[in-house]
């Protein structure tokens, strides 16, 4: 049973690696790469592109996340402990609390405000280079939901260490 434990283990944190990652990889280096090198409709293409093709990369590893998460706790025996109200418990719920609401704004950026946008700009007559003041919104709107994913993916690994450290 080790070994499975390890092998779950390390899928867990591949796939935390792999969608936290992509989440940070796209706030912090490729967003702003393309605002300095692109105008904003080209940005917004370029990002759609980018985002589609991450989308199932990153909602299988959610579903990795999820299933090898339930697998560790139910594995771990903390369910039978007499500390389930210890700090582990305190910790595992604030770390699940975390992953909840990065999973509702990640939906509500990929499913919702994305596609907008991204009908919004196609929809712009050719050759348009800066964005009509409803669009610019919707892309603030968009950003704003970006950097909450991008903090909520620090807290989540905050989490997680405090977890491991038996804080």
């Amino acid at each position: 049973m080790e070994i499975l434990d390890v092998l779950i283990l390390w899928l867990h944190v591949t796939a935390a690696a792999i969608w936290v990652g992509g989440n940070l990889m796209m706030a912090m280096v490729v967003v702003p790469y393309f605002r300095r090198t692109v105008s904003p409709v080209e940005r917004i293409k370029i990002l759609t592109q980018i985002g589609q093709r991450f989308e199932p990369i990153g909602w299988g590893a959610v579903l990795v996340l999820i299933f090898s998460g339930l697998f560790n706790i139910f594995s771990s025996g903390v369910l039978n402990s007499p500390e389930l109200l210890g700090p582990f418990m305190r910790m595992l719920g604030i770390k699940l609390i975390l992953v909840l609401i990065l999973i509702v704004l990640t939906a509500i950026h990929g499913f919702i405000m994305g596609p907008r946008l991204a009908q919004a700009v196609e929809a712009l007559e050719p050759g348009t280079e800066e964005l009509p003041e409803p669009v610019n919104k919707m892309r603030g709107q968009m950003a704003v939901v970006s950097s909450l994913i991008g903090v909520f993916s620090l807290l989540v690994l905050l989490a997680a260490v405090a977890l491991r450290m038996g804080i």
